[in-house]
């Protein structure tokens, strides 16, 4: 009976054909035992469940040649060229040559590109070669070492303008112009003697103006022992008769006559005679060397001239001495006192056919 029910047991455990089975195959794992008295077989342990298809064996998505994306993800391409390897003797990428060496003084360096001022390798006919483009360091950017002239300033120097004009802001020395150098200052300075102390001929302090000098129109005796220290006029004519020079000395060179009767000598021990004329000839000519080479003796004329030069004679006109003393004149080779008389000599002298040197006779040399 036992026996029986266990096969009914069994037979609804088959599936017929007309069955579907839906469930996933089983295995056991563990240990069977059958029970002696009924004969039935039992198993223990857990049944283990097997997916076909979920058991199939993952594969990498990359090697189907599938590329996984996101759901936004667009599909990218690179644009880039292939990088060249500079020095394998293949001119590629970015490169002007490739001569496949590591040689830096030949035609293509190592950086392949041709050798240049600036690339950090020093090649014949540079210097130096730093690879910067300043110029103020040890080395400039045309690879030559700095010095004074290049027109870039460096340690040591106040200023380099790239010319050797000392007339401008920087000197031949790389040294900065400044009032007190000495040196004109083109358009700057309107003079610079190194002292700018004000003194005649020089400049003013500042070396915005000049100091004394003939041409200001200001008569300076500074001193008469100093070249060109002393002037006898300035601009204007400084009498009746007597003209300025551009140096700032008279122009007797119109004087008619030379007054030298007796006493009133100008040169010689007494009365007028080559001596007077030779005077005369300097005071005409400005020129200390000069000499009469001809000369003519005449009566005083009723016009200006240089009077008697003794100041013990007395010459009145109008109640007072006619005569201007001018001191005496060094430019002119004459150590004496001068004088000089605007006009009228005939009637303040007097005198004979023989006490005047007549300038229009007068010859002299040089």
């Amino acid at each position: 009976m036992r026996r029986l029910g266990w096969m009914l047991a069994l037979a609804a455990c088959t599936p017929t054909e007309n069955m579907m089975t839906t469930a996933s195959p089983m295995s056991t794992t563990g240990s069977t035992t059958e029970d002696q008295g009924t004969g039935i077989q039992t198993v223990t342990g857990n049944p283990t469940t097997v997916d076909t298809e979920s058991t199939a064996t993952a594969t990498d998505p990359t090697e189907t040649g599938v590329t996984s994306q996101g759901p936004s993800s667009e599909p990218t391409t690179s644009t880039t060229g292939p990088v060249g390897e500079c020095g394998n003797g293949v001119v590629e990428g970015d490169e002007l040559c490739d001569d496949g060496n590591a040689d830096d003084l030949d035609s293509c360096t190592s950086l392949c590109r041709p050798p240049e001022c600036g690339d950090g390798i020093m090649h014949e006919g540079e210097d130096c070669d730093d690879g910067n483009d300043d110029s103020t360091d040890e080395c400039t950017v045309n690879c030559l070492f700095p010095v004074c002239g290049d027109g870039w300033a460096q340690a040591g120097e106040d200023c380099d303008d790239g010319n050797d004009s000392d007339e401008d802001a920087c000197l031949e020395g790389c040294v900065a112009a400044a009032c007190g150098d000495g040196i004109l200052w083109d358009g700057v300075e309107v003079c610079d003697d190194g002292f700018n102390d004000n003194t005649y001929n020089g400049c003013a302090p500042g070396c915005g103006k000049l100091g004394p000098h003939c041409g200001d129109g200001k008569v300076d005796k500074v001193d008469i022992n100093l070249p060109k220290g002393f002037e006898y006029c300035d601009g204007a004519d400084p009498f009746m008769g007597v003209g300025c020079t551009e140096d700032c000395i008279y122009d007797f060179s119109q004087v008619p006559q030379l007054y030298c009767a007796g006493t009133c000598t100008w040169g010689g021990a007494s009365g007028c005679d080559q001596a007077d004329a030779d005077v005369f000839c300097k005071l005409r000519t400005g020129d200390p060397a000069a000499k009469a080479t001809a000369f003519t003796l005449g009566a005083p004329l009723e016009a200006g001239g240089f009077p008697c030069s003794n100041i013990g004679v007395p010459i009145e006109l109008d109640g007072k001495d006619p005569r201007i003393s001018l001191g005496p004149l060094p430019d002119f080779g004459i150590t004496k006192t001068a004088y000089y008389q605007v006009a009228k000599i005939k009637t303040s002298h007097g005198g004979n056919a023989s006490s005047t040197v007549l300038g229009s006779t007068l010859k002299c040399s040089p």
